[in-house]
Order: structure tokens, then sequence, then C-alpha cells
């Protein structure tokens, strides 16, 4: 069974990447969403196992906002949720360890360490 996963990202580029990326390892299920607000309207309809979001998005409110919305509402079911950022390393960990996320991942990166991140983290 494939791991349904939901890109949230506000570049068009970056989604059609990462979601190429997880096309190529054939373990996910891939769905997008162009932002925060659109990703937790999402969540009850498609019921992804993990979200792979950027923090810095435009809007009505960021990743990290989105990742408290997506984690409060779920609860104990609520998805996985990696955050991405090209941010400082310290300001990536304190963003993750104040919405709950359960994994980050710095920009760049390859593609091998996307998938062997995503899949491990969701094994665990």
């Amino acid at each position: 069974m494939k791991l349904k996963i939901l890109i949230v990202d506000d570049s068009e580029e970056i989604r059609a990447l990462l979601h190429a990326t997880l096309d190529l390892a054939d373990a996910f299920e891939v769905h997008e969403a162009v932002d925060g607000p659109s990703a937790v309207a999402m969540m009850d309809s498609l019921a992804p196992n993990l979200v792979l979001m950027d923090i810095m998005m435009p809007g009505q409110f960021d990743g990290v906002e989105a990742c408290r919305r997506i984690k409060a509402a779920g609860g104990a079911n609520a998805p996985k949720v990696v955050l991405i950022s090209a941010k400082p390393l310290d300001q990536i960990k304190a963003d993750a360890k104040d919405c709950g996320a359960d994994l980050f991942i710095v920009k760049p990166f390859g593609p091998a360490q996307l998938v062997d991140s995503l899949t491990a983290l969701y094994r665990h």
C-alpha cells in the first residue's frame, strides 16, 4: 500500500519537483496544495498519511501555522508533518518544535535523502 502524501508549497515548480521525485520512488500516492489554508481544508477529505510542507508561504498563514492546525484538528490521528525550509537550522528546529512537526528537512536536499527520510519517518 502506498503512503498518501500531501505536498504543500506555494511554488508550482517546487511542487512539481517534489511530486516527480516521490513518483519515482513508486511508494507514494502524491497530492498537492498551494498554501496552508488549502492543506488544512483538504485534511478530512484526503486523509493523508504525511504532509510535506514548506515553512515560508505567503497568504493567510504559513507552514508553521498550518502544521499547528493540522496537528490540533487530527489529535492522535493527525498525519505526520515534515517541514522543509531554507531557513537557518536553529530557526527550523524552533519552528518544528513550536508546531509539533514530526521532522524537518533543510533545503537543499537530494532526492534520495527526501525519500529515505519520509519512508523512515512513517515506519517509526
